[in-house]
């Protein structure tokens, strides 16, 4: 049997670990578009924030480890760009080199994710907006974290103003972070609560900590635009008409499925994109699973499915 993964970081190894522990003899092949596998995505804010120092620390697996314990043939910096169903093939592309090939498959599982929403606004694309979603980005962000603090005699970033967008859980924790490093931070969330997902009634000692550090909350409120500050930096116009300055701005404004070969190739998709699976992470397609942040699954209380973009699912 051969079992094709897309997708290598948190459902994907585990999916692949998962299959090789049940079949030993099987061939397991994972595709990654990026450089990286099997890291720790929920430290990501916190290796910024200087609580976790040693960056190695964050990865679990790396495709020799892979291949080296579990017999994985990893494939990284590798995107599968199509799917065809009747030949029971993948169309991949070596994205260092360019160049295409397919591989075939007796079972398939998409693990490919979500990517962060980014809203359509004016200036969306300026130098200083970022997303935290994998290492890259993280390494981004800390570039200009630790660039502001080379400045100060005390190791801190003092002079770095940021902008954090969205009060979710990844939000916070990066506004936590840039506040140990020493940062002046400004949460924009448009809820009336940051942590919409929770009661009001827990939210709210949550914010009167936030406030205590320092953090300015400005809840309620939208961006409307970002735009060059001719004194340096960016300005963030709120829907408010106040005006932020910022050197940093992290957008934490949700995720969507990476369901576009899902789409392509017909396989069925839930309200909210995610690809429709039942609880043995089976897609309308029997020879195709699913798993992780691109999947919608039976909702264990409520009617209907639900979204989990989170790491704990996925694993």
């Amino acid at each position: 049997m051969k079992l094709v993964v897309v997708g290598g970081v948190a459902a994907g190894a585990s999916v692949a670990a998962r299959a090789r522990r049940l079949d030993e003899f099987a061939e397991i092949v994972v595709f990654e578009k990026s450089h990286h596998v099997s890291f720790a995505n929920c430290g990501l804010p916190y290796h910024i924030g200087e609580v976790i120092t040693d960056r190695n620390r964050l990865l679990l697996q790396t495709p020799e480890s892979l291949r080296e314990s579990l017999d994985i043939d990893v494939r990284i910096a590798t995107e599968v760009v199509s799917i065809d169903r009747e030949a029971k093939t993948v169309t991949v592309r070596e994205l260092d080199e360019g160049r295409e090939y397919t591989e075939s498959y007796d079972k398939l599982a998409l693990c490919m994710g979500a990517r962060a929403v980014r809203p359509p606004l004016p200036g969306l694309d300026l130098p200083g907006i970022h997303v935290l979603r994998r290492i890259s980005d993280m390494d981004q962000i800390k570039t200009i974290v630790d660039a502001a603090a080379s400045k100060t005699k005390s190791g801190k970033a003092t002079g770095l103003r940021a902008v954090v967008v969205g009060a979710g859980y990844i939000g916070l924790e990066m506004a936590e972070n840039l506040v140990h490093r020493g940062a002046k931070v400004d949460v924009v969330e448009l809820a009336d609560q940051i942590l919409p997902p929770l009661d009001r009634e827990m939210s709210i000692p949550v914010e009167h900590h936030i406030a205590s550090r320092g953090v300015n909350l400005h809840l309620s409120t939208a961006v409307a635009a970002f735009a060059v500050d001719p004194a340096g930096g960016l300005k963030v116009e709120l829907n408010n008409n106040t005006v932020l300055g910022a050197d940093l701005v992290i957008l934490s404004t949700g995720v969507r499925p990476r369901n576009d070969l899902a789409k392509a190739i017909g396989l069925e998709l839930g309200e909210r994109g995610g690809i429709t699976v039942d609880t043995h992470m089976r897609t309308s397609d029997p020879d195709i699973y699913a798993a992780g942040d691109v999947v919608e699954t039976p909702h264990t209380v409520l009617p209907g499915a639900q979204l989990a973009p989170l790491a704990g699912p996925a694993n």
